[in-house]
């Protein structure tokens, strides 16, 4: 560059929020050193507590990054809603997971400010540091990265020269509007207020309370402090600035239509606001990105804006990663935004509906949508796929263009291999999809240390090993399926030059076809068949469960050529 810079860096990424922090410590986990800049002087204060759900496909992430035990240690689990008439409780709808669904059924309530910290520590751990006081004041990016200018909170500035560019800057952002993205969509008419107060009340404290009045629904969340609750008025009858006026809205609504002797006070953080909606028109320019509120905005409703701001930043770890260390495909970054644009809006979509229903203004209306939402909440149907929904773990990209999936079809594998080939075709059908998340059931074996039980992965990511991917390889449950020769596969499959990056675990049944005394990767028993059941592998067949912990690609029956083809999408 003929321009004089300060520093060059591999990734600087703007805004050290929850999903600043959460690529910044992805990225260190992974090797790679990023610069984080942020223009506040520290996190979040302590006492706005902001964004409250953490949801469970987040705290799978968190899990990876070694932060979830603190946050469930500090945090309130929320199981569900009830939703009152005055004094009544006319409904309600608790979460609805099966036990080999997710480590974490519940919506856990923690402060963001809590949650800033947390990563903030566990990004210092990892070798990592934010720089506060320190803002994006301009940059110009080109076909090799960016040169930016920081300007510091004495107005000194400096310039560094990023291969890569990524702006978690929130809605406000600097990278967003210096690279002219579009950020199209809208306005919501009200103005709510919000305020966490110390309230007595009887409403359970784990989970979500609702209350229903003329004007609109006040809603309730539990803090993890005893005794401290969020209120939301979402009638936008009353506009308050103040603090006192704020509370005393919330007093004289919490009276009036939910607990007569209540006592409202001792507020920690107020505010009035408005709700926008907006998606940008794409994720990715050249060597730049956007991520979180820089590239989606949207209702508050089932708590979504946050976690999927995290989850986009758990996507694009990985891909730059590589890119970085000069091993990613020509179309893998491309995959960022193919991946998580599509999920942006469907949250925006999803979140846009429940708004509209929250504060229906129509008497009709609402009597309606209350009848309605009884009789679904009793539905165990509805239940659970609620559930798997708000929790972000029925997110997938099974239309990807770097997911894959080779199986013959019931009809080649009949004519091919007979009857027991299109049993195992069957039942490798009703598997999990290629793009889906991988499941985690448990394994049947307890960590030693903390007699808690294991699941399947606390195996794929051991040690909390970050930037490979991870091939389970099943033998099949059954002679015939072709499950044979599997102690080859370590060499057919990882050619010498995967072997750091692509780790081969052999998945044994119950009654193994034949023990693989040659196998040279990681075996993981399966004395109960459930894992085998759960992915479908009456035949021998594989998947490769990508960093972020999403299969990526499954075969049946196996083919070294296919899976080599495969990688080709991922890897130079």
């Amino acid at each position: 560059m003929a321009e004089s810079v300060d520093r060059i860096v591999d990734v600087l990424v703007v805004g050290a929020g929850p999903v600043g922090l959460s690529l910044a410590c992805e990225l260190r986990r992974q090797g790679v050193e990023c610069v984080l800049v942020d223009d506040d002087d520290g996190p979040t204060p302590i006492r706005e507590s902001r964004a409250l759900g953490i949801h469970a496909r987040t705290l799978e992430a968190f899990q990876r990054l070694g932060v979830a035990d603190a946050m469930v240690a500090e945090g309130r689990r929320l199981n569900g809603l009830s939703v009152y008439n005055g004094l009544t409780r006319i409904t309600g709808m608790r979460l609805a997971f099966d036990l080999d669904d997710t480590r974490y059924p519940f919506v856990l309530c923690l402060p963001q400010s809590r949650t800033e910290r947390i990563l903030i520590d566990r990004l210092s751990e990892l070798g990592g540091g934010v720089t506060w006081g320190t803002r994006l004041a301009s940059f110009t990016a080109d076909d090799d990265g960016a040169t930016a200018e920081l300007k510091n909170a004495s107005g000194q500035t400096s310039r560094i020269r990023a291969r890569w560019l990524v702006g978690c800057d929130g809605s406000r952002s600097a990278v967003r509007h210096g690279l002219g993205l579009a950020f199209k969509g809208g306005d919501y008419e009200q103005r709510f207020l919000l305020a966490d107060v110390r309230l007595d009340w009887s409403k359970p404290a784990d989970e979500i309370s609702v209350v229903l009045t003329p004007g609109g629904p006040l809603a309730s969340f539990p803090l993890p402090e005893a005794g401290r609750w969020r209120l939301v008025d979402t009638t936008g009858l009353v506009e308050a600035d103040s603090s006192d006026a704020i509370v005393a809205r919330f007093r004289e609504l919490v009276n009036r239509h939910a607990a007569p002797e209540a006592t409202v006070d001792q507020p920690s953080w107020t505010s009035s606001f408005g709700i926008r909606r907006r998606v940008v028109d794409r994720f990715r320019s050249g060597r730049c990105f956007v991520a979180g509120d820089a590239a989606h905005l949207h209702s508050p409703a089932g708590g979504q804006g946050m976690n999927t701001g995290v989850q986009d930043a758990v996507n694009l770890a990985w891909k730059l990663a590589l890119a970085v260390r000069g091993e990613a495909s020509a179309g893998l970054l491309d995959s960022y935004d193919a991946e998580r644009r599509p999920v942006a809006l469907a949250v925006l979509r999803g979140t846009d509906l429940m708004t509209r229903v929250v504060t229906l203004h129509n008497p009709l209306a609402r009597g309606l949508r209350n009848g309605l939402f009884r009789v679904l909440s009793r539905l165990g149907v509805v239940r659970r796929k609620a559930s798997l929904e708000l929790s972000e773990l029925a997110v997938g990209y099974r239309d990807s263009p770097i997911v894959a999936k080779d199986a013959p079809g019931w009809f080649m594998a009949l004519r091919q291999g007979g009857g027991t080939a299109f049993k195992a075709e069957r039942a490798f059908r009703r598997g999990p999809r290629a793009g889906d998340r991988m499941p985690d059931p448990p394994i049947g074996t307890s960590d030693p240390a903390t007699g808690r039980e294991r699941r399947l992965s606390d195996v794929v990511f051991e040690g909390g090993l970050g930037g490979g991917h991870v091939l389970l390889v099943f033998q099949g449950t059954e002679p015939e399926s072709g499950a044979l020769e599997v102690e080859f596969l370590a060499e057919e499959f990882v050619s010498p030059r995967r072997v750091g990056r692509i780790r081969p675990i052999l998945v044994e049944p119950k009654l193994p076809v034949e023990p693989s005394p040659a196998w040279k990767g990681q075996r993981l028993a399966d004395p109960t068949n459930a894992l085998h059941r759960r992915f479908g592998a009456v035949g021998a067949c594989l998947y490769l469960i990508r960093p972020d912990g999403y299969i990526g690609y499954r075969g049946q029956p196996l083919d070294a050529f296919a899976f080599r083809e495969y990688l080709k999408r991922i890897f130079r």
